[in-house]
């Protein structure tokens, strides 16, 4: 069941705070295509729900790893 109270600023900072572990094991260059593409959307996010985290940020690790990420399309 999803939480209706699940707020945007929550979920930034449990984005933050996985996006600071990712930043100790990652390449400058990918942590930095990794942040682009997880704070994209955040300004527009309407629930916690909308804001890029958990599976989704280890997801675009593996396509980025396999060269599936385009930074010019923003597609993976």
């Amino acid at each position: 069941m999803r939480n209706k109270n699940f707020k945007p600023e929550a979920a930034i900072q449990i984005q933050t705070e996985q996006l600071n572990n990712w930043k100790k094991v990652l390449l400058p260059k990918v942590y930095k295509a990794l942040v682009e593409y997880a704070t994209q959307d955040n300004a527009k996010a309407k629930s916690g729900y909308d804001i890029c985290r958990g599976s989704s940020l280890s997801c675009f690790v593996e396509n980025y790893a396999l060269g599936y990420y385009n930074p010019a399309s923003q597609i993976l």
